[in-house]
């Protein structure tokens, strides 16, 4: 590395930081002062530094840092998956495609090609979470039910973002992609990279951690070895012709399951190393890739992307608001409507796999700059006129990485109840339900004549038995017995990825010895807990 590099980053590091910081004092994203700063030192304007080979490395590294700390604290399979069939995964869906379909029309009418377009428009209709995240922290919302509302829905867009610009990538990357064949293919490949790398985020790694940690005593050691997996995994992905922040995303993803300690040990760590030096770096480097000649695109061009940029893709994000039934409409769209690190590093992604040009891709920077702006100011002033906090809803997804954000703290015990119905096993599907007219909406825990626990039995298991044999099937018999359960000294946030992992909406709370259950937890009591800790 020349000394020139040396410079470069130096200078990088400093006017990031250093405008990161400004904007962080008028309450604006850290992020938008670190482009910001990238843009002044850049060739836009100052030209101290240029985009070399060297620094394009660090830039590298920024992105799999960003992708990782993205799968870690952003992205919860689960929790997705817990809504894929309910209003807000719809409405999550709707937010995305108005502008996507708008974005991609506007670019085949400039006669781009349909991956570029759908690329491009991807992008577009991408939503980011952190800049959301960390005005509802800073308001005190994000502990409400209308936070989780609008986190859940971000969420859900940021998501499907991902995954239809990391398919655009990889149709890219293929060439010429004409045949069915071809096209099921590249999905295979895609599936088998994910299903190695996953398997062995979930079963491999967290042995290989422990073992670092038990057995390993240098200095340090464990965070190197983190580093060591997000290079590793972004390598192996470039190599089987995925995008490298993929891979580091499903790291992060994989080792977001861990436990409590180990996970928050990793996030502390990377968030020093990764937004302390080569994030930072990332986002000035986009900077640096931005040059003012975007305004010399024909004038319909320009416009007719910042409308879709800002105007479509607001309506996108009312209009499913509306679908989904969030009340208010308009604090849920201005929070599902931001703009912010996903999209920038996106298309960053599409510059570097030339499926953007330069041109446009400076427009488009200079587009969602404009958004992170804006949606900021609008979800900020929205929220502090917000004083009535709404009670939970079954229609919201409960999301673990939101609740460890949220009540990180907090146990089982501080919300459990002791009060919960005991089924006894030797009741007939008929007798159950008879004496218990919810039976067909909700679960009960099923208990032997010893007060032993058998499992739980849901409207999933009632519906097996047909109603000619429900007078004689005891419902002991078909009962559900690997029911997930946690104990009164496990954190919140654990007890939520456990619902998540099975269809029942409620888990028996055991004493510390594992002998006894001593109360239930579920869905309900936590949304309750996070209306009685907004009104603290």
């Amino acid at each position: 590395m020349t000394f020139e590099a040396i410079l470069y980053i130096g200078v990088l590091i400093l006017s990031a930081k250093l405008f990161g910081e400004l904007l962080h004092r008028i309450k604006q994203p850290t992020i938008l002062g670190n482009v910001i700063a990238g843009i002044i030192v850049g060739p836009a304007l100052f030209a101290l530094v240029e985009p070399i080979d060297e620094i394009e490395l660090f830039i590298s590294i920024g992105v799999f840092f960003l992708f990782f700390l993205i799968g870690l604290e952003e992205i919860d399979v689960p929790g997705l998956f817990r809504v894929l069939r309910k209003r807000i995964f719809a409405g999550a869906a709707v937010a995305f495609l108005v502008p996507f379909s708008a974005a991609s029309a506007l670019g085949i009418a400039t006669d781009m090609e349909f991956v570029n377009a759908f690329a491009i428009a991807s992008v577009i209709g991408a939503s980011s979470l952190g800049v959301t995240a960390k005005i509802l922290t800073d308001l005190g919302k994000l502990r409400s039910t209308l936070g989780l509302e609008i986190f859940t829905m971000t969420a859900i867009v940021e998501f499907i973002a991902i995954i239809f610009v990391s398919v655009m990538i990889q149709i890219n990357s293929a060439g010429d992609v004409t045949e069915i064949t071809d096209i099921a293919w590249l999905f295979i490949k895609m599936i088998i990279f994910f299903g190695v790398a996953g398997a062995f985020s979930v079963f491999v790694l967290p042995r290989i951690m422990r073992g670092i940690k038990k057995h390993l005593k240098a200095k340090e050691i464990y965070f190197a070895a983190v580093v060591g997996f997000i290079l590793l995994v972004a390598y192996f992905a470039e190599i089987s012709g995925i995008h490298g922040a993929i891979g580091a995303l499903l790291l992060g993803v994989a080792v977001s399951r861990m436990p409590r300690e180990e996970y928050f040990e990793i996030s502390k760590s990377l968030h020093a190393v990764g937004y302390g030096i080569f994030i930072p770096i990332f986002f000035a480097g986009i900077g640096l890739h931005f040059l003012p000649n975007f305004w010399n695109l024909p004038l319909w061009i320009i416009v007719g992307f910042l409308a879709v940029i800002v105007g479509v893709k607001f309506f996108g994000s009312y209009i499913a608001a509306k679908f989904a039934r969030m009340r208010p409409t308009n604090a849920v769209a201005y929070g599902v409507m931001s703009k912010g690190a996903v999209d920038l590093a996106l298309m960053l992604s599409l510059l570097s796999s030339n499926l953007l040009e330069e041109d446009l891709f400076s427009l488009l920077v200079f587009g969602t700059l404009m958004m992170m702006v804006l949606s900021s100011v609008l979800l900020q002033k929205s929220l502090k006129k917000i004083v009535q906090i709404k009670i939970g809803s079954s229609e919201i997804g409960m999301m673990p990485l939101y609740f460890r954000k949220a009540v990180s703290n907090l146990k089982v015990e501080d919300v459990m109840s002791e009060k919960f119905t005991r089924v006894p096993h030797t009741l007939t599907v008929s007798e159950y339900l008879q004496e218990y007219p919810d039976a067909d909406k909700t679960s009960y825990l099923v208990f032997d004549d010893a007060e032993n626990l058998l499992g739980a039995v849901s409207p999933k298991e009632i519906k097996k038995v047909t109603k000619d044999m429900r007078s004689m099937v005891q419902i002991g018999k078909i009962v559900y017995p690997n029911i997930a359960h946690v104990t009164l000294d496990e954190y919140l946030f654990s007890a939520v990825q456990k619902l998540n992992s099975q269809h029942f909406h409620l888990m028996p709370v055991l004493s510390l010895d594992y002998q006894h259950v001593v109360g239930i937890v579920n869905d309900q009591m936590i949304m309750d807990l996070l209306v009685q800790e907004e009104q603290k």
